[in-house]
C-alpha cells in the first residue's frame, strides 16, 4: 500500500513541477482560476483591433499613472483587458487601485486624528483585488501567455508587492473590524511606482 501512496505522491509532485503556480508555491483562488479560464476561452476570438485597443488603453493608463492620476489610470487599465486580456493591465490595475486608496486616505488623514481607514471591509476588498487583478496578471506571466513580454524587474517588483499585500491581508484578517489600517505598511508594500 505504501508503494502505491509513494507513487501517487511522486506523480503529484511531478505534475506540480509543470504548473507554475504550484511549482512556485502559489495557490490560485477560485476567482483567479475562473478569470484565467475565461481568458483562455476568449483567446481564439480576439482580433487585431482588440489587441490594438488594449495597447492604446495601457499607454493612456501609463500616462495617467506617471502623473499620479490613479483614478484615470485605473479606469484605463480596467478597460484594457476586456478588449484583450494582458498581464500588464491586470498587474497595473491592482497596483493603481491601491495607490489611489493610499493617496486618498493620506490626504484625509492630514492633521486629523482617528483612523482614516479601518478594517471593516479592508481584508475582503484587498483579497478580492489581489485575486482578480495582480494574481491573474502574474499567473499570465507564469504561463507565458501570448503577448506577455514584461521586464524581469517589473515582474519581480509586482511579485514582491503582491506578496506583501497578501501578508497584510492575512495580518488584518485576524484583527477586529475596528482596527486601524497602518497606511505606512500599505505604502511600504506598494513601494516605488511600478513604472516611472
Amino acid at each position: 500500500m505504501s508503494t502505491i501512496l509513494n507513487s501517487l505522491l511522486f506523480l503529484a509532485l511531478l505534475a506540480c513541477a509543470f504548473v507554475p503556480a504550484c511549482a512556485s508555491g502559489q495557490t490560485l483562488s477560485p476567482e483567479t482560476q475562473d478569470t484565467l479560464d475565461a481568458i483562455a476561452a476568449r483567446q481564439p476570438k480576439l482580433t487585431a483591433a482588440d489587441r490594438a485597443a488594449a495597447r492604446e488603453l495601457n499607454v493612456k493608463g501609463d500616462r495617467a499613472y506617471r502623473h499620479r492620476r490613479y483614478d484615470a489610470a485605473f479606469t484605463d487599465y480596467m478597460n484594457s483587458y476586456p478588449n484583450a486580456p494582458n498581464a500588464y493591465a491586470y498587474i497595473m490595475s491592482g497596483d493603481t487601485y491601491w495607490r489611489g486608496v493610499l493617496e486618498y486616505q493620506q490626504s484625509q488623514s492630514k492633521g486629523a486624528s482617528g483612523c482614516p481607514l479601518d478594517n471593516t471591509d479592508f481584508v475582503h476588498i484587498l483579497s478580492m483585488n489581489l485575486n482578480q487583478e495582480q494574481k491573474v496578471g502574474l499567473a499570465l506571466v507564469d504561463r507565458h501567455f501570448p503577448g506577455t513580454s514584461l521586464s524581469p524587474g517589473f515582474v519581480q517588483r509586482a511579485r514582491e508587492e503582491t506578496a506583501c499585500l497578501q501578508a497584510m491581508a492575512q495580518k488584518y484578517a485576524s484583527l477586529p473590524a475596528s482596527s486601524c489600517i497602518d497606511l505606512k505598511l500599505l505604502e511600504h508594500c506598494l513601494g516605488a511606482p511600478l513604472i516611472q
